[in-house]
């Protein structure tokens, strides 16, 4: 395994640094500020938004773990932390490669429930449910990756591309196996299931909007009981899908170059995959911009800190003078 990176100009290497940077400080103060609003503001504690937390804390996880120990191999131009950090910077690499899309997969569903089916939702997405769902996805890829490495079924490696540790698997029916379980169940399967709950959540509210279908704001769920979705229910759905959205776009990059390698013996030049790890920090650091263009609610609490902050230190100043 070699640890160093090839030899690179120094404007190169200031511009791959910087940009390393700037992904990591806007994803660790954006996520950062996420966490902290639905912290200050109860009116943000809802269902929803703990999934929307639980993604901003494995951005946190990506920031604080990932993002800095890539920019300093980029500065130096060669690993240099040794074989223990690079097995935790390779855990957390595909932690935050599997955990988003299963994350996102259950917001999704949680969105399609309160839009589409109403009337169950409160039995389906209970405070204790919601969580039990976030834990149990969270605790087997963990579970999975702890196990699979402590019985030493695979390890994580440098790579010199994409200027990080990643998996690396002994064998092919290993790697096989590994696709089929982790790959299958946490990309395929939670794509499959984001993709037919938001098509069934933009038909709902299209439907709605031109008036062809029942309405949004008065349905009867299984219990015959009447329940409600709010306009600003409708408004943190189109939210979530911007969010999907962006995620998708920042992700398209890594499935394409995954396929290229798979198919295709020719290799591809080194900016290609350091190019795509740029847009997975990004997809870590774009969720809080987005809600805070989209979400009201996010945007006053946001605006709050920003100011409170500001007048803090013009108290300061104002004392000292």
């Amino acid at each position: 395994m070699t640890y160093d990176l090839p030899p690179r100009s120094l404007t190169l290497v200031v511009i791959e640094s910087t940009v390393c940077f700037a992904l990591a400080v806007a994803s660790l103060v954006g996520n950062t500020m996420l966490c902290l609003a639905v912290y200050r503001n109860p009116r943000l504690r809802s269902t929803t938004n703990l999934y929307i937390i639980a993604l901003s804390v494995g951005d946190l996880i990506c920031a604080t773990l990932e993002m800095p120990l890539t920019f300093w191999t980029l500065v130096v131009g060669r690993w240099i932390f040794g074989d223990g950090v690079c097995q935790l910077h390779g855990f957390v690499d595909v932690f935050s490669t599997y955990c988003p899309p299963a994350t996102m997969a259950l917001t999704a569903f949680n969105r399609y429930i309160r839009i589409v089916k109403t009337g169950y939702y409160r039995k389906i997405f209970s405070p204790w449910r919601s969580k039990l769902w976030l834990f149990c996805v969270w605790f087997l890829l963990i579970s999975y990756l702890l196990v699979a490495r402590l019985i030493d079924w695979q390890r994580y490696d440098f790579v010199m591309g994409f200027a990080a540790c990643s998996v690396m698997h002994y064998t092919e029916n290993r790697k096989l196996i590994h696709y089929c379980l982790v790959v299958s169940l946490y990309f395929g399967v939670s794509f499959l299931v984001i993709t037919l709950c938001y098509f069934q959540i933009i038909k709902a509210i299209r439907q709605h909007q031109l008036g062809v279908g029942p309405s949004l704001y008065r349905d009867r769920g299984a219990e015959g009981l009447q329940a409600r979705v709010t306009v600003q229910e409708i408004k943190i759905s189109k939210t979530i899908t911007c969010v999907l959205t962006g995620f998708l776009l920042c992700w398209i990059p890594m499935w394409s170059l995954s396929l290229t390698n798979r198919f295709s013996p020719v290799p591809v030049p080194r900016a290609v995959p350091l190019f795509v790890s740029f847009f997975i920090f990004l997809s870590s650091s774009i969720n809080p911009v987005i809600y805070a263009v989209t979400n009201r609610g996010f945007r006053r609490e946001f605006r709050r800190m920003v100011f409170c902050a500001r007048g803090e230190e013009a108290g300061i100043a104002h004392e000292h003078v």
